[in-house]
């Protein structure tokens, strides 16, 4: 059986089982398993063990088995994917423990008024030696699974706001907090507590890996989102993958942001899972399967920037898998299967890079690890993919290695700033020759304070008390006036086409040249909104608005064309999109020494919540690129059809076209 770090494509089957779903494996049968296993051949199967109610959904010892089974259903599992060559993971539920909580409640983390978070585990507490790293150990031993898959983990970890936990604090950091619970922003020690908390939960995270790992070296285990975009920090813990699982209303815009969040971390091999359903009709809450081609998107998503795939579907209250589900997804274990040798463990070439930052997260973040404010940061990897960028995304740990490596580096609207040796790190970048680009009021206001070339001036960001927003009713006929809190602005490239935004900001810059205009009105006067602005060496651009938040919640074309034109004034990338009829998505990668160009078909209405399910995406058509390459190649060719392209080569770049892109291809460059 293959090791996680050579694993591409798995299947995760979890139903957080509980005593009412009654008696267990009644209908698990072995010929399923291994017509799943022969079918799909997938690298590995993962299933539930520990779900969040926190109840062992297979015959264990330590307690907190489900009441009735026909049969040993792990055991069954496990012979079956033995015999197969399939690897067997368990999804295991980890900080997360309905069961454990209410019945040891003086274990369970509480807020500042001292109300349980329900089912989250205080950090420090015995849950981890009394039942977890027990738990692992029989799954290791008695089972010999391969490995273990944490779930409801670092995003359910919970700052502890107990006696315990705050006499704790005072005792190791040598604080005197005097009675005061820095359970707010503005209380002293807030941020100091957060981190002490963070820092529980790492060493929680640390001693379970190296516990079960110190007894079963090979056993493999992930805590799920632990160091990516929701923990976005250098990994400290010696887990042996990285992973996590999307949203699943918006899968594919989910996964070109976390996937580039997982691909920063050096070493470590990674997947990530698109769930096979969506759990909304508009807003009403339901099940409903995904057409194979919006789960081809998804998966080509990650793919496409080198890492694994993996699929989820829901066990049957009785632990047995829906056979016939899971064998309508052969046609996406062909998709990705055609695609691995061209992608899989591929790493980017280093071209333009979007700062993920831990300090602001961690400063913004509701839980002690969580999206919270994702927006901003999730809209602005899409509209750069959208764009034609070759994208990553970085935190500081990543940015420090190979800070002028990257053609141009892009800092989303902040919360609360950045680092101060970070901020200048960022200008020195651009005086030594870097291209820096700034989105967002407050991030320019900040870099503007810090010596970036250009001055703020702040517009007004909502409407005064009393003031009316708009008339859009009354005795006109359009139903009845609107009251709006934040006031609307336009903003125009050329006077003749305008975008409506929020909270902008003025760009005044004596040197520069400007980029975008906003105004109230159409026919008023304009005020610098963008500019690109000579620094050093380089430049640096600033976007007075937060374009990123904008673009997910109100995607407007002219989004596009602005941050377009920024770029292309800034640097020729390596690969260029010279014209298009769709939207393709970019990835320049290198595997195994060749540059794999890959292409995927980014257009449908993924970004739309009212559209559930589709089985259409329109195709990319006449794609024209433009690729910088030290020589001409030998080849160009076109995966997985193995289809040689024609094309011209001239000062330094191939030019070449793709005729359709449905949904994902690679140009390979042979040498």
């Amino acid at each position: 059986m293959q090791k996680r770090k050579d694993s591409f494509f798995g299947i995760h089957l979890d139903f957080h089982g509980k005593p009412e779903y009654g008696l267990q494996g009644a209908t698990l049968r072995e010929e399923d398993i291994r017509r799943i296993c022969r079918e799909l051949k997938p690298d590995f199967i993962q299933i539930d063990c520990k779900g969040h109610p926190g109840w062992a959904s297979y015959p264990s010892k330590l307690g907190n088995a489900l009441p009735e089974f026909s049969q040993d259903t792990l055991a069954l599992w496990r012979r079956v994917t033995r015999e197969e060559d399939v690897a067997l993971y368990m999804h295991y539920s980890g900080v997360y423990d309905i069961k454990y909580c209410a019945e040891h409640p003086e274990h369970t983390a509480v807020d500042a008024e001292g109300k349980p978070h329900y089912g989250a585990t205080r950090l420090d507490c015995p849950y981890v030696d009394d039942l977890m790293i027990p738990q692992l150990l029989e799954l290791a031993g008695d089972y010999s699974v391969d490995g273990v898959w944490v779930d409801g983990d670092c995003w359910m970890a919970n700052a502890d706001f107990s006696e315990a936990s705050l006499a704790k604090f005072e005792k190791e950091t040598g604080i005197a907090l005097a009675g005061k619970k820095p359970a707010k922003r503005e209380d002293p020690y807030y941020d100091e507590y957060r981190e002490y908390q963070r820092e529980l939960y790492r060493k929680f995270l640390r001693h379970y890996v190296d516990a079960v790992h110190e007894k079963y070296p090979d056993f493999q285990i992930a805590s799920n989102w632990a160091f990516s975009d929701h923990m976005p920090e250098q990994v400290c813990a010696n887990v042996d993958f990285l992973s996590g699982d999307l949203d699943p209303n918006r899968s594919f815009v989910s996964a070109r942001y976390a996937a580039r969040a997982l691909a920063q971390q050096e070493g470590y091999p990674w997947d990530l899972m698109s769930w096979n359903f969506r759990t909304a009709v508009g807003k009403q809450a339901a099940v409903v399967t995904k057409h194979p081609k919006q789960i081809m998107q998804e998966a080509a998503a990650v793919i496409a920037m080198g890492g694994a795939y993996q699929n989820y579907l829901t066990q049957y209250k009785d632990g047995s898998p829906d056979v016939v589900a899971l064998c309508n997804l052969k046609p996406l274990a062909e998709f990705v299967r055609e695609r691995q040798p061209f992608c899989f463990r591929g790493t980017p070439i280093h071209q333009a890079a979007l700062l993920l930052s831990t300090y602001d997260r961690g400063k913004e973040s509701f839980r002690l690890y969580s999206r919270t404010g994702y927006e901003k940061i999730m809209g602005l990897s899409t509209l750069l993919c959208d764009v034609g960028q070759s994208l990553e995304i970085v935190g500081e740990h990543t940015l420090a290695k190979r800070l002028n490596e990257y053609k141009m580096i892009v800092i989303p609207e902040l919360h609360t700033g950045l680092a101060p040796d970070t901020m200048q790190s960022l200008l020195q970048y651009a005086k030594d020759g870097g291209k820096l680009v700034l989105v967002g009021k407050n991030t320019c206001k900040l870099f503007s304070e810090a010596g970036a070339p250009f001055a703020v001036k702040p517009w007004e960001e909502f409407f005064k008390a009393g003031e009316k927003a708009y008339d859009n009713g009354g005795e006109n006929g359009h139903a009845k006036n609107g009251q709006e809190r934040q006031k609307s602005y336009f903003f125009t490239m050329d006077g003749s086409c305008f975008g409506a935004m929020f909270a902008p900001c003025e760009i005044v810059a004596e040197n520069g040249r400007q980029a975008a205009y906003l105004c109230e009105d159409t026919r008023a006067s304009r005020a610098p909104l963008a500019a690109t602005v000579p620094f050093g060496k380089g430049a640096v651009a600033a976007i007075g608005f937060d374009m990123g938040t904008q673009y997910l919640t109100g995607t407007q074309y002219l989004h596009r064309e602005l941050l377009k034109n920024i770029a292309d004034s800034l640097y020729v990338p390596m690969v260029k999109i010279e014209s298009v009829c769709g939207r393709p998505e970019i990835v320049a990668l290198c595997k195994d020494g060749k540059t794999m160009i890959q292409m995927v078909n980014a257009g449908g209405n993924h970004m739309d919540m009212a559209l559930a399910t589709d089985d259409y995406i329109p195709p990319v058509m006449d794609l024209e690129l433009s690729v910088e390459l030290p020589k001409k190649p030998a080849k160009l060719i076109l995966q997985p059809e193995g289809k040689a392209l024609p094309f011209t080569y001239r000062d330094g770049r191939a030019y070449v076209s793709v005729p359709r892109i449905d949904i994902h291809s690679v140009i390979e460059v042979v040498e």
